[in-house]
């Protein structure tokens, strides 16, 4: 009798603080509402694991797991602040880096909070690839990053890379995890490493220059970005409601109503992404008995 292959095990993966928590709380629910084949841990790296934010999810979410990155990747981090101090209201975005640090899992789903999931990512999984992830912005307007500053240039101009990605949204093979694979993101957070670094991205300039070269990309309908859709939508055209996953990369944050007239204007289709988003925060608060007394 033929011996059944053992099931992959997979993680899911995200950054939050008290800021982002709303957004959390959404991306995972969503997640888990479209994805019922997932059966994995769901590990959340935070700045500060003892405030409110571990015990609302942990307590929202049996799966999830809250915690620190390594004192490692902190020090990394904490060293490249000071050197530049530009990067400090930014700095949990490094945090994404101990996702590569994750052992004993076959697949890690690393996804940011801002992430707005809207049907099955199953096929994600098909492949062998060391790295999936969905084109960055240069990427959609034509253009590619060039290999040492990431500037973004012409396609024809300079030495470009090949391909630039989101990093929003990545699925991490096993091959691309570990203690060598986290030692080489850290040395690139040195000062003297990043003073070449010309693009405003954080762990998205770490990552597309550590593996631009083993990065599969996959249809924008995985990690549509709303700061980036008319782009998007001219390199391919998937409409808001058919895209598996919204990101709403940039400043228009769903849960920030501040900025979303700003984000609107320069798109109105904002408003369309805005009122799933706002549906899917329902269904989240409604889910989990937030609402208690609520009167329709």
């Amino acid at each position: 009798m033929p011996q059944r292959c053992a099931k992959p095990s997979i993680a899911l993966a995200t950054v939050t603080s008290p800021s982002f928590l709303v957004g959390t709380q959404v991306m995972i629910h969503s997640f888990l509402a479209h994805n019922r084949w997932f059966d994995g841990d769901i590990i959340v790296f935070c700045a500060d694991p003892d405030d409110r934010v571990a015990p609302t999810l942990e307590a929202q979410f049996p799966r999830v797991s809250c915690r620190r990155a390594s004192a490692e990747l902190d020090a990394a981090i904490d060293h490249l602040v000071a050197a530049r101090p530009d990067l400090a209201t930014r700095r949990d975005r490094f945090l994404s880096l101990e996702s590569f640090a994750l052992t004993g899992y076959d697949k890690v789903l690393f996804c940011d909070s801002d992430l707005l999931f809207q049907g099955d990512v199953a096929g994600l999984l098909d492949g062998e690839t060391r790295l999936v992830a969905c084109p960055d912005g240069a990427m959609l307007r034509g253009n590619r990053r060039d290999r040492m500053t990431l500037e973004e240039i012409a396609a024809d101009d300079g030495d470009p890379l090949a391909t630039s990605f989101n990093a929003g949204l990545m699925l991490i093979d096993a091959a691309l995890r570990g203690p060598a694979i986290a030692e080489a993101l850290r040395a690139r957070l040195a000062p003297t490493a990043w003073q070449a670094v010309l693009s405003q991205h954080t762990d998205q300039a770490v990552l597309n220059l550590e593996f631009h070269e083993c990065v599969t990309l996959v249809s924008t309908a995985y990690n549509l970005m709303i700061g980036h859709r008319i782009d998007s939508h001219a390199s391919e055209p998937v409409r808001l409601s058919e895209a598996k996953v919204l990101h709403f990369n940039g400043q228009a944050k769903p849960w920030r109503m501040d900025r979303q007239l700003a984000g609107a204007s320069r798109d109105a289709a904002l408003i369309e992404a805005l009122r799933y988003w706002y549906d899917a925060y329902l269904a989240m608060l409604t889910a989990h008995h937030f609402n208690q007394g609520r009167t329709a």
